[in-house]
Parts: C-alpha cells; structure tokens; sequence
C-alpha cells in the first residue's frame, strides 16, 4: 500500500470516527437531559449512567478495529509454531487473563491519579463519591480507550516515554487521534470550572457536574475539530493535485 492510498484510508477512518463520535456524545447529553438523569454524573457509586461512557468507547473501538483492520498486538512469534496445538492455548489464555487484569490495573492507577489531581487543583475533600466519578470519565474517555486499542503494556509505554512506534501507519494515526482526544477532554473539564464559583445558585453548577460535562463536551468539540480539520485538509489536496 502506498501513501497516496494510506492517506485516503486515514482521512475515511478519520471522517467516519469522528462522526460516530459526535453521535455517540450527542446522544449520550440527549440522553441525560431527556431522562432528568444529569444530576446523576457524580454519583457513580449509585447510579449506572456513567456505565454508558465505556460502552460507547468499546463500540467505537470495535469499529473501528474491525472496519480498517488495525493491526497494534505484536507480532507472531516463529518458535510458536513448533509447539503442541493445547500448549499455545494455555498460553494464549493466560496472556489474555493477565491483560485483563493488567488493564484492570491501570484503569484503576489511571483513576487514582485523576481524582489525587482533581483534589490538588481544589476538589473538596469530602466529596469521595464526586471526585470518583470524574476521575472515572476522565479515565474512561482517555485511557480506556488508549488500552483498548494497544493493551495495557504498550499503554504504560506510552504514558512513561511517549515513544511508541505500531504496526501500521493507520494505526499511530488513529493513536495520535486519540491523544488528541485526550487534551481536548482535559481542557474541556478544566474550563468548565470557571462556573463553579459564579453566584447563579444553578443546581448544574453543583461540582462535579460541569466537570463531567466539560470533559464530555470537550471530547465532541475535539471530534467536531478533528471532523473539519479532516475535511478542509481533504479538499484542499483534492484541489491542489487538480491544478497540478
């Protein structure tokens, strides 16, 4: 495949992921303003709206995977192939054990993390409950995904040195879109704290409600970014190999 044709694929993969992406988000803030469900996103301990958040990000992953054929998991080794058919499948099933509970790990690092800088930056200390949940979003819409796509060793790689070289060249396209993602949700859920301290005596400035909103929001608004980026790229080296 050349770069001519990767190009197109990337800019496909791009344009449909971010639409799906938008959809998802906007149906996600549909969803809770419709049902009266959005004074629930800091509650994550009694109610299961926040369970959406991950679902959406598996279904995207899917996607994804699937529709491209992103190829992130290393390599088939040679000296496997010598072995008995029963041997590689006790081995493959405790590698897929130990990357689940490996993954399980760093989510739950990831969200200890989060919610230790949501206290520094001023969370109250007595909201357990709040500061969990946003520390969750913030995990599920970043990380979560990250470890989805290129599992939890390549992931710690990531996030210790930010040296990460995939298979594919689609594949660090789509993982650079990711961390993208990933600045965009963060801004989206520190700026949103600038209404907390406003004196409008709104029940949705109730921390940590426009923090999760803030997060969400900020990933659409990268989305609907990445989304016209795209396009305007597109269009433009349509246009240029035109005249050419």
């Amino acid at each position: 495949m050349d770069a001519q044709q990767q190009s197109i694929i990337a800019t496909k993969m791009f344009i449909n992921i971010s639409i799906l992406s938008i959809a998802l988000n906007s149906s996600f803030f549909g969803y809770l303003l419709y049902s009266n469900r959005l004074y629930d996103v800091g509650k994550c301990c009694s109610s299961a709206v926040l369970l959406i958040l991950p679902l959406s990000e598996v279904l995207k992953h899917f996607y994804i995977k699937h529709t491209f054929q992103l190829e992130t998991g290393p390599k088939p080794s040679a000296s496997s192939s010598g072995r008995g058919h029963g041997a590689v499948t006790v081995k493959s099933t405790r590698a897929r054990w130990r990357e689940w509970f490996g993954s399980t790990l760093l989510f739950a690092l990831a969200t200890l993390f989060y919610a230790f800088i949501c206290v520094v930056v001023g969370a109250p200390l007595d909201r357990y409950e709040e500061t969990l949940s946003l520390a969750v979003t913030l995990t599920t819409v970043t990380v979560f995904p990250i470890i989805l796509l290129i599992g939890q060793s390549q992931t710690y790689q990531l996030l210790l040195s930010e040296t990460l070289e995939l298979k594919s060249p689609l594949a660090n396209s789509y993982l650079n879109l990711l961390k993208n993602n990933c600045i965009g949700v963060i801004l989206g859920a520190w700026g949103a704290s600038v209404v907390a301290p406003l004196d409008w005596d709104r029940p949705w400035q109730v921390y940590p409600i426009p923090n999760v909103v803030g997060s969400i929001g900020g990933l659409f608004g990268m989305n609907v970014f990445n989304l016209l980026s795209t396009v305007y790229i597109s269009m433009y080296r349509n246009r240029r190999s035109k005249t050419l």
